[in-house]
């Protein structure tokens, strides 16, 4: 499970004041730096996820993934957002905790009632936890190993994250983007299905 990472970040950027809050690491002064205590920590919770039970479409288990994915990095780790963001396609702080809960109850009954094929339902959820964006931060890379995990569980293709791009990191980023908007404002599922699985 490494596919998830998209590596198209200037690593020696310095690192922002925004992102300077709530960080546990206080000798963090580049991305490139913050991705590496990021990335740690990721790799010790794949580890813990590798032997959980969890059921995969719980509430209480996604905090608790975003939590082991970036507690040891910053101190909102497995905290739902409580500020607005500036991007108007995320939504506000008090719709997140019963969309959470709505997409937990789609997704639920999709997979047991096969309202659409597979790679479709799981694209679906994917767009619908990225457009929440529960979290301050970490919401692409906990969204896509959440989708990984939830794929297992279900006996679903596993993910590769357009990985025919792997070596493109710009280009890879982009297209996700690009098929996440459409299936966000156009309800257009099969790019992001490709995108995933693809």
């Amino acid at each position: 499970m490494t596919n998830f990472l998209f590596k198209d970040r200037d690593g020696q950027t310095p690192l922002p004041p925004e992102l300077q809050k709530g960080l546990k690491p206080k000798n963090v002064q580049t991305v490139g730096e913050l991705d590496e205590y990021e990335e740690q920590n990721i790799a010790e919770a794949l580890v813990w996820l590798e032997s959980s039970k969890a059921e995969s479409l719980d509430y209480s288990f996604w905090i608790t993934l975003h939590k082991k994915l970036f507690g040891d990095v910053w101190t909102w780790a497995g905290q739902i957002r409580t500020h607005e963001l500036n991007n108007p396609d995320f939504l506000l702080p008090h719709h997140i905790r019963t969309e959470l809960a709505k997409i937990i109850a789609d997704a639920k009954y999709w997979l047991e009632h096969n309202t659409y094929p597979k790679k479709e339902i799981i694209a679906r959820i994917h767009e619908k936890l990225l457009t929440i964006h529960p979290f301050a931060n970490g919401n692409g890379r906990w969204c896509r190993i959440l989708t990984e995990f939830i794929c297992l569980q279900y006996g679903i293709e596993a993910p590769t994250w357009n990985i025919k791009n792997k070596n493109k990191p710009e280009k890879r980023r982009k297209e996700y983007i690009e098929a996440v908007e459409l299936a966000r404002h156009k309800k257009q599922f099969k790019n992001l299905a490709e995108i995933i699985f693809g």
